[in-house]
Parts: C-alpha cells; sequence; structure tokens
C-alpha cells in the first residue's frame, strides 16, 4: 500500500485528482471515549467495512481542528499510532495517559478530540478497472474524548435532570451546574393542542458549571412544557422533561 507521508504528518482531508468519490470505510465503535482518570489505559475498537486494505492514522487533539498530531500537546498515547487494516478486520487502538495528566482539572471533565484518518490505497497500475482520473480522498472521523477524574462521585446518568432552566420573554437558560458535559441534541415545547415547537435543533454542548441562552422565534416559553434530549455516555438518545 503506497500512502502521502506528508498526509500523515497534517492529518487532514486530501483531494488527489477529481471524479470517483471515495467513501470512508473505517468504522468506529462509538461516538464518544471516556477516560477514567484511575485508569491505567481505554481501549477504542475500529474495523475495515470495506473490501479493500486502509491505513489508519489517530491522534488526540485539544480542540482545534487543524492540529496536527506531531503538534497535538494532548496528554495521551494511542498504540499503535498508524496502523494498517486489512479489509474485513479490525483493530483496538490501546490509550494511555501520560503524567501531564495530574495538571488537570480535579473537580470536572476535560474535553478533548479523537481523530481517526482513514487513507485509501491508491489503484493498482494494473488494475483495468481503475478509472483514468480519479478521487482519492482521506476521511477523518473526530470523535468526543471526555477525561473524568475518580474524584466526581456524582452520577453521570442523573446529570440532565439536574440541568436548570429559566425562561423571560423568549429567551431561555440552560444552566448546568454538574461537573460534566452535557449535549443536549433538541429541546421542544409541548403546546396544548399536542404539537411541539422545536425550541433547538441544531445541538449545543453545555460545559460544566456554565450556562448558555437560547432566543426563541415566536412565543414565549413555558417551563413547565419544555422536553429535551441528550447523549448518554453509550453515544445513545434520553428524552427528558424538565421538573
Amino acid at each position: 500500500m503506497r500512502f502521502n507521508k506528508q498526509l500523515l504528518k497534517a492529518g487532514l482531508m486530501v483531494l488527489l485528482i477529481p471524479f470517483t468519490a471515495a467513501n470512508a470505510q473505517i468504522i468506529l465503535h462509538g461516538t464518544r471515549a471516556i477516560y477514567p482518570s484511575d485508569a491505567r489505559e481505554i481501549t477504542l475498537q475500529l474495523s475495515n467495512d470495506g473490501d479493500k486494505p486502509s491505513l489508519v492514522q489517530a491522534w488526540i487533539d485539544e480542540g482545534n481542528p487543524d492540529t496536527t498530531p506531531d503538534k497535538s500537546k494532548a496528554p495521551f498515547v494511542i498504540t499503535p499510532p498508524i496502523t494498517r487494516v486489512e479489509a474485513g478486520e479490525g483493530q483496538a487502538l490501546r490509550i494511555s495517559k501520560l503524567l501531564t495528566t495530574e495538571s488537570l482539572s480535579k473537580d470536572r471533565e476535560t474535553l478533548f478530540w479523537l481523530n481517526v484518518l482513514d487513507i485509501p490505497p491508491k489503484p493498482a497500475k494494473n488494475d483495468k478497472a481503475a478509472p483514468e482520473n480519479y478521487l482519492q480522498l482521506a476521511i477523518r472521523s473526530r470523535i468526543k474524548f471526555f477525561y473524568r477524574p475518580d474524584s466526581i462521585k456524582a452520577d453521570r446518568s442523573v446529570a440532565p435532570k439536574s440541568l436548570r432552566w429559566t425562561a423571560k420573554g423568549n429567551q431561555l437558560t440552560v444552566d448546568n451546574p454538574t461537573p460534566f458535559y452535557i449535549t443536549l441534541t433538541s429541546i421542544v415545547q409541548q403546546q396544548k393542542d399536542s404539537e411541539q415547537v422545536v425550541v433547538l435543533s441544531d445541538g449545543i454542548m453545555l460545559a460544566p458549571f456554565s450556562e448558555q441562552k437560547i432566543s426563541v422565534n415566536g412565543s414565549s416559553i413555558n417551563i413547565k412544557d419544555i422536553k429535551f434530549t441528550t447523549i448518554n455516555d453509550y453515544g445513545g438518545r434520553v428524552e427528558s422533561t424538565v421538573e
């Protein structure tokens, strides 16, 4: 398998010659990763669901999507950082922490991002089925990576019910008093005629001990009529009502 060394260093999408598109072959088994501070390491599973081998590069960044693997200062090591995954096979990525994690907050989660770059092979020169002009894409998947201190004793599964909601006119304020990041995928207001008005459709992520204000078009908001959906540690959607 041939690959572009500059592409591996940059960890970004590359476009060669246009015409035939490519789809991602490498699939991550999860939409987020949680690293408990008392864990020696965690494992992330991925698989190649395509019919050709892929070269995979993985790294963790601190939030800047343009950060390259060689520039990242995230205090974690991924083994192997670069690996070839055969068609129909899988690979386990082992993630371990560095001593510098000791400087991270101990009263709340810290958010990082885990990147997996899928680099497909170039068509062989003797492949008669390959088009003369083609598009070769290196496709990057990027998921949230939460570092969770073991000093946090609260239960993450009930954190969404701890959210504090206030409304004034057509402005809704959501306060997160917990040490966890909470992702809201939707907020709707139930109307008396059984219809629902979408308050939030794009989704937001509330950092620990923070609040966000949401402007709502139309009529004023009644907190008791609010339903919202959050994402749990397993990537599942959980619907709740404001209590």
